[in-house]
């Protein structure tokens, strides 16, 4: 999964194009350089949200007691979300004013966060994993839920306004990565 995870973010961030101009000026650069900050925003919250998903499934990993054919079936479809992030990224942060590109981006970050949320129910459920009842997966738990609910606002949020769609979308990985810093003292 490392591996994978490190090619996706490596192609997210070629997504990002060098500004083309026949005559370079500083004027001229700084002019086309202008048109990179979205897609820049949204490289940076997407990476932010794939480095959560992986954080998270080396935290699923870590406790796994054997692994079975629904739960690399459920993998699967998990590395399958993921390896369309930098699509979505390109579409919705590169056309950040147009509502269908920001919804299939929140589509998309959603199912990815469905996705893992099922491959951790799973292992739960079929006693792949040790049920803990620790402050710091409770936290976890609470914070990927209140995301998924979020996510559902802001995708329908993109058809009246795109922009606070992408915010709403960006706030996620920032709140779970600060859960998650804090939330480390209460699992030991």
């Amino acid at each position: 999964m490392d591996a994978l995870m490190a090619i996706i973010m490596t192609i997210m961030v070629l997504e990002i194009k060098i500004p083309a101009a026949e005559t370079l000026t500083d004027e001229t650069l700084l002019q086309e350089l202008r048109k990179t900050v979205t897609p820049l925003i949204g490289f940076f919250v997407s990476f932010a949200t794939l480095t959560m998903i992986w954080i998270s499934h080396h935290d699923l990993m870590r406790d796994i007691k054997g692994i079975t054919r629904q739960f690399a079936i459920l993998n699967f479809l998990l590395i399958i979300v993921m390896a369309l992030v930098p699509f979505s990224t390109a579409l919705g942060w590169g056309y950040s004013k147009t509502s269908l590109a920001v919804f299939i981006y929140g589509l998309n970050i959603f199912l990815l966060s469905a996705v893992f949320a099922t491959l951790y129910g799973f292992s739960v459920v079929k006693k792949l994993i040790p049920v803990t009842t620790s402050q710091y997966n409770k936290a976890k738990i609470i914070v990927s839920f209140s995301g998924m609910a979020l996510l559902v606002i802001a995708m329908f949020l993109a058809f009246v306004n795109p922009g606070l769609s992408l915010f709403l979308t960006a706030l996620i990985p920032l709140s779970h990565t600060i859960v998650t810093v804090f939330a480390y003292k209460f699992e030991s």
